[in-house]
């Protein structure tokens, strides 16, 4: 009996997860990888697909990887590996990236912001947290090189 698109995603990812968690100085932390048949959000005509988000609780050393597994087989083994650590790091950036949603939250709270502004602040800061993450991922993949 064969190995199946979705059982190499769990299997590389179940292997990948440890070392890299022990690389990361991640141990302590409790992270749980879920692996889902399906998509993330709207399946649209746009081609690209998200293949894991991070959920975290920082503050009680937490995090879930939902890895969304009809994108994830698409992937080659060395990019999965490549997406796991992108995950990683927004659980070791968590902390940080964190405060500024936090911010904008209580600054909406007290209608300090517009809709539009709440609205343009909060896809700044995704953005933001995603190119410090990526840049993150790409320097320890590339060892200071």
């Amino acid at each position: 009996m064969g190995q199946t698109p979705n059982d190499r995603i769990t299997k590389l990812i179940d292997k990948l997860a440890p070392i890299w968690q022990t690389r990361l100085g991640l141990d302590h932390w409790e992270i749980t990888h879920i692996y889902l048949d399906s998509y993330y959000g709207d399946d649209g005509e746009d081609d690209y697909k998200v293949t894991a988000i991070t959920e975290s609780r920082w503050q009680y050393l937490q995090a879930r990887i939902k890895w969304y597994l009809p994108s994830a087989v698409r992937h080659d083994d060395e990019t999965l590996e490549k997406v796991l650590v992108h995950e990683l790091c927004h659980v070791l950036l968590a902390p940080e990236q964190t405060l500024v949603d936090t911010q904008i939250i209580h600054s909406s709270a007290r209608n300090s912001y517009s809709t539009s502004e709440h609205d343009a602040l909060a896809e700044r800061n995704y953005e933001h947290i995603e190119l410090a993450t990526e840049m993150t991922t790409k320097a320890i993949l590339n060892g200071g090189k």
